[in-house]
Parts: structure tokens; C-alpha cells; sequence
């Protein structure tokens, strides 16, 4: 069964449990967020299309209806806690739909808040587990969602240069809760916009805006993770899946879902279906062993030396280059007669580039090559950067480009195929030579770890 349901104490809105975690099923909670600190050992944690490998002191949220499993090794100890967003209006009205991006390494490290929110959480263990408190526990759990509301939802992993006001998340949150409201419509933008009063142009705009990611790859990451519930949930062909999320058809769903997930719908299917049955292998951890972890934990260094990391996941790849308009500031750089000469005229020009992550959304319609114009008369090279996705789904994505491209002109565009791990190195090789017999089209292969 995906669904795990938590059952909180009558009045409670935290529940928090301290366990060796061996192993779990693939699991989801629909009436909570989760928030896993690993106390001892080490954590790895799938959450959806994201892996996470977490040593003693790092926490990570998973969010609401987020299939994921966790797999510990032979000294981990996991601080799990669970949160009701659905009783915080009074923090947030939308709690419940946020999407949280927390990882201890990554965005509380840069906004400097890592040791406040370990600080938190271990608060929580105390008030749950050592020495229990209601009424302090509920105010700690309350503190902590209005932490996460105002600084830890996606649009602050994206926008970090500056935070959107209340009245601009409020908005923001309006409208992807009806973008989910209306997943299954063909146009989604019309719909939102018509709920809001507001114009198709204004709703795009403003969500580029303050989220720093367009309306569309916003819609794909939502009809995708749905899809990937249905496909847990259900025996529907992946015709009726494409169809129930929204997609216009099944070749498009299957091009946009292995983008995230780096598998087909059915090998996602085949190979993850099977865990949600998979049995638990977790125990309770003792007071005296939890008091003896959380007093350690209370006694490091309060401000990490560490500086703070990307967790390099399908959305952060696919917004590379994209975290703010780039093609609109490209156009207001002003051209090349504009910019000083070098002192030497007779040395080579040198070459800079400009990486854009290009997928699915970007390759349908004629917006990439509206925006690969804007390079024209800048001294700046735009390299377009396609995730390597299994063989067939990413030579059809190379030959989408590759004919887009050739309607380009005079604008110089360097493509670059990125994959990790050693082990689909001659995949990506035998898919560029493919790519360059086929279609002219000149490919760098580039590893990221």
C-alpha cells in the first residue's frame, strides 16, 4: 500500500519518533509533511525522482504525498517527525500545498539558518520523545512550520537574490493550487487565469517572476508527479495516465517523464511498484540512547564551516541558466559595439558562455529559437544543456533541436549532453555519434558527479 495515513494524538498537529531505520517500503503520507534528522549513521532517502544521502546531522523534508523510502545503515538512528500542515491555517492557509525544498546542506546553509533549524527539530525530540510537552511541543511544531512557509517553500530555492512578499506568495500559492484543481485541462493557463481574473500573460509573467521558473515547466512537475502516484496506485494503461494528468499525448508524457525520472513510465512502474509492498525493517530507539545522540548533536559547532550545496536534482538541472529571465536580460545587455575594445586588439577573442538547460518545454513551440536571437551582436555564446534520459527518448530530443537550430542563422549555439555515472558513458557516446551522423548536429558529452 503507497498511502501510509499518520494517526496524530487526539488535539496533536506533530508526531515525532526516534528509530533505527533499516528499511521501508515506498511510502507516501497524505495528511503530512516529513522531516527526517539523522542522528547516528547514515540515511539514504528516495523521494520521488531525488536521492538524498544523508549523514549524522543532516535533515531533509519530504513533502505531502511524496512517494519516498528510506534505507539505513547498520548504526542509524533517525529522528522521523511528521507535521499536519492542514491544522496551520492561521500560519499559512495554503500549508498544505506548499512545496518545501529543505535540505540542511543546501538552502538553510546558505540562508544561514542551518544550526537555528537543527536547534528546532531537536527541540522537537525533547518535547516528543524525552520529555514530553503538548502544549510546548505544539508551540515549537508551530514555529517551525512558520520558518518553512516564509523561507522554504520552491520559489525560495529558486528566486534567492530576493524573497517575495507575503501578498506575492499568498498569490503564488493561489494559483498553483489551481493549476492542480485543473491538471487534467488542455489549457491550464487559461483556466488559472480565468479563477484569478486575471490575464494569461499577467499569471505567466508573475510566476516567472517570483518563482524564477516558467508557468509550463511549473505544470509539467506537477502533472508528472501525479502521474507518478497513478502509476503506483493504479492498473490504468499509460494512455489513461497521460490523459488524467493533462498531457496531449502518451509520447509526450513518456518524453517528460523520463526527463525526471530517468526511466519510462512503465520501467518506473515495473521496477518501483513492487516496493510500496516491500516489509519495514525499523525499530524504536531507546530514551537513554536518543538522549545521549541528541545531547552530542546539541554540542556542535552552532555555524557550519561548510559551505552550502546544491542538492543537484531534475528541477534544479532543468532550471540552470533559467533562475531569472535570461533571454529578456540578454537583451538589455546592449550589443558588442557597446563594450570597450581590449587594450590589445590583435588577441583572440576569448569565448564566453551562457548555459541553458533545454528540455521538453523549451523544445516545443518556437520560444528557444524567439530567444536565441537575443545573442545576436552579444559577445556571448549560448550552450544549450540536454540531460542525457535513456537512448531513444534523448536521440528524439538531440533531433528536436538539431532541426530548430538550423533555423537559427547566424547565432553560434554549442550543445552539451550531461550524465552521471561511468556506467551509461557508451550510451551517451553511441547516442552523439547517432546524432551527428543523422542530423549534422556536433554534441559535447559532459559528466556531472
Amino acid at each position: 500500500m503507497l498511502d501510509s495515513v499518520i494517526d496524530y494524538a487526539t488535539g496533536a498537529r506533530m508526531l515525532a519518533r526516534v528509530q533505527a531505520v533499516r528499511r521501508t517500503s515506498l511510502h507516501a503520507h497524505p495528511n503530512a509533511l516529513e522531516i527526517v534528522y539523522v542522528l547516528s549513521g547514515r540515511l539514504h532517502v528516495r523521494v520521488s525522482s531525488e536521492d538524498f544521502d544523508l549523514e549524522a546531522g543532516d535533515y531533509v523534508a519530504i513533502n505531502r504525498l511524496d512517494p519516498h523510502l528510506l534505507e539505513g545503515d547498520e548504526e542509524n538512528v533517525t529522528a522521523v517527525m511528521h507535521l499536519d500542515l492542514e491544522a496551520f491555517p492561521d500560519v499559512d492557509p495554503f500549508a498544505d500545498q506548499i512545496m518545501f525544498a529543505c535540505e540542511s546542506f543546501d538552502l538553510p546553509r546558505y540562508r544561514g539558518q542551518e544550526a537555528l533549524l537543527r536547534g528546532l527539530l531537536l527541540d522537537v525530540v525533547d518535547l516528543a520523545v524525552l520529555a514530553p510537552s503538548a502544549s510546548r511541543l505544539d508551540a515549537r511544531a508551530e514555529e517551525l512550520v512558520q520558518l518553512l512557509c516564509t523561507g522554504y517553500s520552491i520559489e525560495d530555492y529558486y528566486q534567492r537574490d530576493r524573497e517575495p512578499s507575503s501578498a506575492q506568495r499568498a498569490k503564488l500559492h493561489g494559483i498553483v493550487a489551481s493549476m492542480r484543481t485543473n491538471l487534467a485541462s488542455r489549457d491550464v493557463l487559461e483556466d488559472v487565469a480565468t479563477a484569478h481574473h486575471y490575464s494569461k500573460s499577467y499569471v505567466s509573467h508573475f510566476v516567472k517572476n517570483t518563482a524564477a521558473f516558467s508557468f509550463s515547466s511549473m505544470l509539467t512537475a506537477t502533472r508528472v508527479m501525479h502521474a507518478e502516484r497513478l502509476l503506483l496506485l493504479t492498473d490504468d494503461t499509460m494512455r489513461d495516465v497521460s490523459t488524467q494528468c493533462g498531457f496531449s499525448d502518451v509520447k509526450y508524457f513518456t518524453r517528460s517523464f523520463a526527463e525526471w525520472f530517468k526511466q519510462t513510465p512503465a520501467e518506473y512502474r515495473a521496477h518501483y511498484r513492487p516496493l510500496t509492498r516491500r516489509e519495514d525493517s525499523v525499530t524504536e530507539v531507546d530514551p537513554a540512547t536518543t538522549a545521549d545522540l541528541v545531547a552530542g548533536h546539541r554540542r556542535r559547532v552552532a555555524s557550519p564551516t561548510d559551505p552550502p550545496r546544491l542538492s543537484i536534482t531534475p528541477i534544479v538541472l532543468r532550471n540552470v541558466g533559467s533562475r531569472a529571465d535570461l533571454f529578456a536580460r540578454i537583451g538589455s545587455f546592449g550589443t558588442a559595439d557597446s563594450v570597450p575594445a581590449p587594450a590589445d586588439s590583435a588577441a583572440p577573442s576569448r569565448r564566453h558562455l551562457l548555459p541553458m538547460r533545454v528540455g521538453a518545454a523549451e523544445l516545443d513551440g518556437d520560444h528557444l529559437l524567439e530567444g536565441l536571437a537575443s545573442f545576436r551582436g552579444i559577445d556571448s555564446t549560448p550552450c544549450l544543456v540536454v540531460e542525457y534520459s535513456g537512448r531513444d527518448t534523448t536521440i528524439t530530443a538531440l533531433a528536436t533541436l538539431a532541426a530548430l537550430l538550423r533555423r537559427v542563422g547566424d547565432v553560434e549555439v554549442d550543445v552539451w549532453l550531461f550524465y552521471s555515472g561511468l556506467r551509461v558513458r557508451d550510451a551517451v557516446d553511441a547516442v552523439i555519434d547517432a546524432v551527428e551522423r543523422d542530423h549534422g548536429l556536433a554534441v559535447q558529452a559532459v559528466m556531472v558527479p
